[in-house]
């Protein structure tokens, strides 16, 4: 059961910093006050996914019909944070534009796909 855990945490760890490196250079300029909430999010999406793909695992093994509960409990779990923690920081200048946004749905996306694959691999397997 780890070895699928950790091949999705070395996996993640490695597409996130390419991605952190792609968009931080495409990043626009007026956004680099906001470097320390971008690691915030990609830190929050990548502890996220794993703890989520973990609890997933654990979950097929007790039970396999409430897998895909956990999955989407995850993912609302995922949203609540951005909700609660992130969203209001993007609100303090009045606007939320689609730059701001990118900086939690990028990760979140990228972390989606590779939880998604990670598990469909691992679930198929057992």
């Amino acid at each position: 059961m780890t070895k699928p855990v950790f091949y999705l945490a070395g996996g993640l760890l490695i597409a996130l910093s390419g991605v952190f490196a792609v968009h931080s250079i495409m990043m626009p300029d007026q956004l680099w006050g906001q470097i320390q909430l971008m690691w915030l999010c990609y830190g929050l999406n990548y502890v996220l996914a794993t703890l989520i793909f973990l609890g997933v695992l654990v979950t097929h093994r007790k039970n396999a019909l409430l897998v895909g509960f956990v999955f989407m409990g995850g993912s609302v779990l995922k949203l609540a944070v951005f909700f609660l923690l992130i969203h209001p920081n993007f609100k303090d200048d009045g606007t939320v534009g689609r730059d701001e946004l990118s900086l939690f749905f990028v990760p979140y996306l990228i972390s989606l796909f590779a939880m998604t694959y990670a598990g469909s691999r691992a679930l198929q397997r057992k």
